[in-house]
């Protein structure tokens, strides 16, 4: 008998609709798009992205995304395949690149443009593969960057599986991030904020705002602006978040001011899955993918924070600089083209928001299922 597939987030961008063989499950909060193929027996669980909006996302069979798990290509550059049974922990995220067989995630890793994983490989908790990696079939990879530290002992392939999967913790666990700490585990659900009044939000016609996301307080978001699926963005009286035009928050991010302010300038990239506090952020600023930002830092106009980094309380990060690390420092100068790189990028997300607005006409929602 086949299982039935709830469609409440399946896009159809530009005209291409993902294809979904049966026995798929798809959690009605997840969201897949655009030019995707899942094969069958995927598991997407709350709140998890496939945003194939470009190049295409290959995910071969059994494959399970745990929640707030994000998977997005390279434009019309690279796509991402990952291979059958690989297991993408929580608010992990994949991007561009390309997982074998088997491949288990850890909770909140990021794999970069252009990485390939062999199969069988383990990549645990917070780790960071940056573009163009490459790593040979059954290893352990680990790190920030990531490098090889050890083998995987296949006798103990299922054990790991097992300790991703479990919603009980493991203390000793290599996969699984902790909830407290230096680096604790992101918020998984929306709990926290749907309590919250929705405020005076003011949201500009030209912006466009992925449905369920959660906008909680008082909010504004300015022209050609962007909020991607799955992101959270939640103040308290007199809290304030102010997104200025051009500027785009990539999916799964959660931004949390409570009652202090967050200022986001113009033509700034807040990549997938990163997390804000009551930060300020100047104009031309590239925020990285899987990075922290804490309550009082300052990012000075043209500046850019490294993926995976920590820009930990009442940091300064200057102008025209690159910081990175866990906490983050000090790394050098950016180059022009990379300046000009992302630059382009930048106005690649101001047409995604022009294309977005344009297919929402075309895709209908239960807005009831989408009331967060």
């Amino acid at each position: 008998m086949k299982k039935k597939i709830l469609i409440k987030g399946i896009w159809r961008y530009q005209g291409i609709k993902p294809e979904i063989t049966d026995n798929c499950d798809l959690d009605p909060s997840s969201w897949v798009i655009g030019n995707v193929n899942l094969e069958e027996g995927v598991v997407l669980k709350a709140r998890s992205v496939l945003r194939g909006d470009g190049k295409d996302i290959q995910v071969g069979r059994g494959v399970l995304f745990l929640p707030r798990s994000t998977v997005h290509i390279a434009n019309d550059l690279i796509g991402t395949i990952i291979g059958d049974y690989s297991v993408i922990g929580r608010f992990a995220l994949i991007h561009a690149c390309m997982l074998g067989k088997s491949v288990l995630v850890g909770d909140q890793a990021v794999i970069m443009d252009g990485s390939v994983i062999g199969d069988n490989c383990i990549i645990t908790t917070n780790s960071l593969i940056p573009p163009g990696k490459k790593f040979p079939n059954n290893v352990i990879i680990s790190g920030v960057p990531a490098k090889v530290i050890g083998y995987v002992e296949q006798n103990k392939i299922e054990n790991y599986k097992k300790e991703l999967i479990n919603n009980d913790f493991l203390e000793s666990s290599i996969l699984r991030a902790k909830k407290s700490g230096e680096d604790p585990l992101a918020e998984m659900g929306v709990k926290p904020w749907d309590s919250y009044k929705l405020g005076e939000t003011t949201i500009s016609k030209k912006a466009f705002v992925a449905p369920g996301s959660v906008i909680r307080g008082k909010i504004l978001i300015e022209d050609r602006a962007s909020i991607w699926f799955s992101t959270i963005l939640s103040s308290l009286s007199p809290g304030f978040i102010e997104i200025e035009e051009g500027s785009n928050i990539q999916d799964n991010t959660i931004i949390d001011v409570g009652k202090e302010v967050l200022r986001i300038g113009k033509r700034v990239t807040v990549g997938h899955n990163v997390r804000l506090g009551a930060c300020t952020i100047g104009d031309d600023c590239l925020i990285g993918m899987g990075c922290t930002i804490e309550d009082g830092a300052i990012i000075e106009d043209g500046a850019f924070v490294g993926a995976r980094a920590l820009v930990k309380q009442n940091t300064i990060v200057k102008s025209n600089t690159i910081y990175a690390g866990r906490p983050a420092q000090y790394f050098r100068e950016i180059r022009k083209e990379e300046y000009n790189f992302f630059a382009e990028g930048q106005k690649g997300y101001e047409q995604f928001a022009i294309n977005y607005i344009g297919d929402s006409k075309l895709n209908s929602f239960d807005k009831e299922k989408l009331n967060c």
